[in-house]
């Protein structure tokens, strides 16, 4: 990735933090690759990692909830409030996820779909289309 686009999505993720207070936002892969990050540092990895279970969640939802669609994932703990795993966009490759850390009593749905749709404006060029199943 450029450097310019990586520090675009730094600055995005940066303004989201300040936005909503939060101490960490991230973007990376589904195999929990980071792309960008902005913030505490000490935590980074472990949140993109924590996105590589997304998929198995979500599945999990699908076939033994009956839910439609997981549109994103808020996984909280008393210490750390949530972290929320939101997809940027299920049809390019690879598929990339907006990781927030968002401490209780805060809100994230408005600032995290800002950020997402700029962010997906920022990085779409540097993607594909997903690959359809043969």
């Amino acid at each position: 990735m450029g450097s310019t686009v990586e520090r675009e999505a730094t600055r995005l993720l940066s303004d989201l933090n300040a936005a909503g207070g939060y101490p960490l936002a991230l973007v990376c892969t589904a195999e929990g690759l980071l792309v960008a990050s902005a913030g505490e540092r000490a935590r980074t990895e472990m949140m993109a990692i924590l996105t590589s279970l997304f998929d198995d969640i979500a599945t999990r939802a699908v076939r033994d909830l009956g839910l439609r669609t997981v549109a994103e994932l808020s996984l909280s703990s008393p210490g750390f409030g949530s972290f929320v795993v939101r997809p940027l966009d299920p049809e390019v490759d690879p598929r990339l996820f907006l990781v927030v850390q968002v401490p209780s009593g805060r809100t994230w749905r408005r600032n995290t779909g800002a950020a997402a749709r700029e962010l997906l404006l920022l990085l779409r060029p540097l993607l594909g289309p997903k690959a359809k199943p043969p």
